[in-house]
């Protein structure tokens, strides 16, 4: 029975089941994200390995005897956390804003909410990019029209 079938045969079957139930799994459970993405509104972002290379090089460099290279990229490394962070925040203050206006929240309920999601990224709070993420929330309420803030509104959620 099992001689009629080819290796080639066998792998081409298997390809296509497992093809199959990864679009079944991703339209089932991913098809909102999977719209966004498609239509353009949201851009895929992909979690790479930071924390596992970070851990790997980092014996290396104690071992070795160069201060000016530890201390340049512990100030990279800051810089690159805090576009990481910003990177982030944008990423879920756009999709907060987008589901607020499916929701049709309330202009308190939403500040607060907004308020919460800006105390998870205390690192930000002081940081230059503060007000240009208090720009962005004032356009993207602007764009849906559900609920205006003001700049002022906008640079007081940080608080």
């Amino acid at each position: 029975m099992f001689t009629d079938i080819s290796w080639g045969n066998y792998m081409v079957v298997v390809i296509l089941l497992l093809a199959s139930w990864y679009l079944f799994v991703g339209f089932r459970f991913y098809f909102d994200d999977l719209k966004e993405v498609i239509s353009g509104k949201r851009k895929l972002q992909f979690r790479g390995f930071e924390n596992s290379t970070s851990q790997d090089t980092e014996p290396e460099l104690k071992d070795q005897d160069y201060p000016e290279l530890t201390s340049n990229q512990t100030s990279f490394g800051e810089f690159d956390i805090t576009f990481q962070d910003v990177d982030a925040l944008v990423a879920r203050i756009k999709t907060f804003i987008t589901d607020a206006a499916k929701k049709k929240l309330v202009k308190k309920e939403f500040t607060y909410y907004l308020q919460l999601l800006l105390r998870e990224f205390p690192s930000l709070k002081n940081s230059p990019f503060n007000s240009s993420i208090s720009e962005l929330i004032v356009s993207e309420c602007e764009k849906l029209e559900s609920i205006t803030l003001t700049q002022k509104e906008a640079e007081a959620l940080w608080e």
